[in-house]
């Protein structure tokens, strides 16, 4: 059998199993995974290690260090969360390729429906079903399907599934760094846009929270010699709210203030708890100087004091040469398949700006066509679950074949 028959007998195999795929979709989004449901991630995650005709290929637990938040009263915690989990075929390679997606979603255990529901033929409504359970179940089958036609003998792959991409991956950040020096391009599965566009650049993101601490009185009897925290972090968002439109797209949204009680106290403390996000490096740069100027200003207010916890953790993913060799690889593995490729810029971050930050050229929409994510009409097109898996397969087998030499990082041949 002839290579190309292979890959061929590959496509057919994938297309073959939509209603196979479907149902393990719908396995996994019935089974509530929120990042903060450790009991859920726990179940899916051992859903996941049982992976059927990948014999020989094993699943590691890699144990992450806790998170750290500030809680509503000031505090700063430790929290801990579950493994990622990794795959790795033929790792000692020279040409290698990282895969991923999270297993985490936005939904907490409480979220109604919790169950899928097939509404069409093709449209699967459900929590997670695009962002990004689908894009397990995409990856996995390309995979499957890559071991089992044997087109990928030349090359290693690693698979990495985290725990908590939509907090902003705060304990798994560092594998993503990890694994890019090792390999030569990263392929991440979340969904493609409703239109089916691909995403060219994503703008960076920064979480943050500010503790303000004032003093606490008597608000009748001692009113002035209290020092109001509410009072001063309002002012603080407004501000920070008042940098919107200074700097082209960079936006500023002030997501929540908590802080005060009993209306006759003085509140002595008070948390302002804000998202930015930043088209390019030099708007980032713009706005860590303005909010240094609008945290000096708050903490010069007589008896009080602020404290800034969090930061960017998703650097803008910009255009770079090596980025657009990929892309092009990517149109030409759709085209393989009689499918074309339309490119948009996206506001929202992945774990690609992180692959992306330590150097690694990635596409991080290969997943399945879907949409409305992030909210209780969350819907996946199954159909184009084969057909993204077929993509993978498709690129994974050129760049098997030497027919894509130019993914091959040439700065990191000497570092394997």
């Amino acid at each position: 059998m002839s290579e190309r028959y292979s890959c061929e007998a590959a496509h057919a195999w994938l297309a073959g199993r939509q209603t196979e795929w479907t149902r393990e979709l719908i396995e996994l989004a019935n089974i509530n995974s929120g990042s903060a449901n450790r009991e859920g991630l726990a179940e899916v995650a051992q859903k996941l290690q049982v992976w059927e005709g990948m014999d020989g290929i094993h699943c590691e637990q890699l144990p992450l260090p806790p998170r750290r938040i500030v809680l509503d009263d000031g505090i700063e915690c430790a929290v801990e969360t579950e493994p990622a989990l990794r795959w790795q075929a033929r790792p000692h390679c020279e040409r290698r390729v990282l895969l991923g997606i999270h297993y985490d979603t936005v939904y907490p255990p409480a979220h109604r429906p919790q169950h899928c529901a097939l509404v069409t033929e093709n449209r699967l409504v459900g929590p997670g079903v695009a962002d990004a359970k689908g894009g397990i179940v995409v990856v996995r089958a390309a995979l499957r399907a890559v071991e089992q036609f044997h087109l990928a003998s030349n090359i290693g792959w690693t698979l990495l599934l985290t725990p908590d991409e939509e907090l902003g991956s705060p304990s798994s950040a560092h594998l993503w760094h990890e694994h890019a020096a090792n390999h030569d391009f990263g392929l991440l599965l979340e969904p493609a846009l409703p239109s089916g566009a691909l995403v060219a650049n994503r703008k960076g993101s920064g979480n943050y929270t500010v503790v303000v601490r004032g003093r606490a009185a008597h608000a009748g009897r001692d009113f002035h010699q209290g020092r109001n925290a509410v009072a001063l972090a309002s002012r603080l968002a407004a501000n920070l709210d008042g940098l919107n439109g200074q700097h082209g797209d960079t936006t500023i949204n002030v997501g929540r203030i908590s802080g005060g009680g009993p209306v006759n106290v003085v509140p002595e403390l008070a948390v302002v708890h804000f998202n930015v996000r930043v088209p390019d490096p030099e708007a980032q740069h713009w706005f860590d100087q303005r909010l240094s100027d609008v945290l000096a200003l708050a903490d010069e207010s007589d008896g009080c004091s602020v404290a800034v916890h969090g930061g960017f953790s998703a650097p803008p993913k910009t255009m770079t040469h090596e980025q657009r060799i990929l892309m092009n690889a990517v149109e030409h593995a759709h085209a393989e398949l009689g499918m074309h490729v339309h490119w948009e810029s996206s506001g929202g971050v992945s774990d690609g700006n992180r692959l992306a930050a330590a150097g690694l050229p990635n596409i991080d929409t290969l997943g399945p066509i879907g949409g409305a994510i992030h909210s209780a009409d969350e819907w996946v097109d199954v159909a184009s679950i084969p057909r993204k898996a077929q993509v993978i397969v498709e690129l994974l087998h050129a760049f098997d074949r030497g027919e894509r030499p130019d993914l091959t990082r040439k700065t990191s041949i000497d570092s394997r």
